[in-house]
């Protein structure tokens, strides 16, 4: 091994040095600036605070942050892989405008959605006043309703928002599996899915799911108004509350440590699997014609995310917008939205 690394490392000695290779030493140098500014400081002296975080609130940070990512992790994963499956492989009515339309929860912010949640599951909220006048109920007492800013509403809220990130790397992989693979799988009479679609596409659904754990680390906002007591929420509370910079820094390192450990066992796993093709000319993939039962399941899969990350946010929203004066309000706002998009000189 040492012989391989002094040999690559003379060959790449005698390579002329371009302007490219400036160029992406630079980049480089920008993008990992932040992670080493962190590193530098996370050395520093935090005057015991660290030890006391230690004792008190550091296992309930971790212990959050894990079963967060873990949530999200499998809803985004259920929304984003058996949707990306349904559009890839069966032909129905209205697939074109659901492949699309399923990218649209990506372009809404979890706390935004979040806002939106509460607003309508909480017990002043539509939803729950409604249940109460058609049931006769009349307090919590006389029935139970899930509490929307929980852990377990965060892990809705965010999946809903995330799931994107994982339908698009995997609808790309299975569009991009060989036709021969799934005939072979019908011939044997083997799942198609789970026996060739799911095994090929793990690399991507793992790449896709790499970014949604870094989502979930980063959030904050979500996190701060459900009042759940995450990594990323201790770094704020310890950095401005505390003012204590060098135990933040320690406890980003944490979270930072979560994140290359997924990577570093997905690139583990990845590299015990070789997968080669050897067709050259690749016949395109034949499309499944569901029944009319398939028809109502490939919409219910496809329908149910977007209900979650979509629909009921925007219509939230869009109810609240139509009982509010539209013009006083877009008055008062008016300088946000210039610094938003073009900024307004006369704001």
């Amino acid at each position: 091994m040492v012989a391989t690394f002094l040999s690559n490392f003379a060959r790449a000695q005698r390579q002329p040095f371009d302007r490219w290779s400036v160029g992406v030493i630079m980049l480089c140098g920008l993008i990992l600036g932040p992670v080493l500014a962190v590193l530098v400081a996370a050395f520093g002296d935090s005057g015991g605070l660290w030890s006391h975080l230690y004792d008190t609130v550091l296992g309930r940070y971790i212990s959050n942050t894990l079963i967060l990512m873990a949530g999200v992790g499998v809803v985004a994963i259920g929304f984003g892989v058996s949707s990306a499956w349904v559009i890839s492989r069966y032909d129905f009515v209205g697939r074109r405008i659901l492949e699309w339309m399923l990218l649209l929860p990506a372009a809404i912010p979890a706390y935004i959605i979040a806002y939106s949640y509460t607003e309508f599951f909480e017990y002043a909220g539509p939803l729950q006043s409604g249940l109460r006048h058609l049931f006769g109920w009349q307090s919590p007492r006389d029935y139970w309703f899930p509490e929307i800013r929980s852990l377990g509403g965060a892990i809705l809220v965010m999946a809903s928002v995330l799931y994107p990130y994982i339908y698009m790397v995997t609808r790309i992989a299975f569009r991009l599996t060989p036709a021969s693979l799934f005939e072979i799988a019908l011939v044997h009479n083997r799942s198609q899915f789970w026996q060739v679609g799911l095994p090929l596409a793990r690399p991507a659904i793992m790449a896709g799911l790499a970014l949604v754990m870094m989502e979930v680390m980063s959030d904050f906002g979500t996190v701060e108004f459900f009042a759940i007591e995450t990594i990323t929420l201790g770094i704020f509370n310890v950095w401005l509350g505390m003012n204590n910079l060098v135990a933040a820094a320690q406890i980003s390192i944490v979270g930072f440590g979560f994140i290359l450990a997924l990577l570093g066992l997905e690139l583990y796993a990845r590299s015990r699997q070789q997968y080669v093709s050897s067709s050259r000319n690749q016949t395109p993939l034949a499309m499944l014609v569901p029944t009319e039962a398939g028809v109502l399941a490939c919409w219910a899969v496809c329908v149910i995310p977007l209900l979650f990350g979509f629909f009921i946010p925007v219509g939230v929203l869009l109810g609240l917008v139509a009982t509010n004066d539209l013009l006083t309000d877009f008055l008062a706002i008016r300088g946000i939205i210039g610094n938003t998009g073009i900024p307004d000189k006369a704001a």
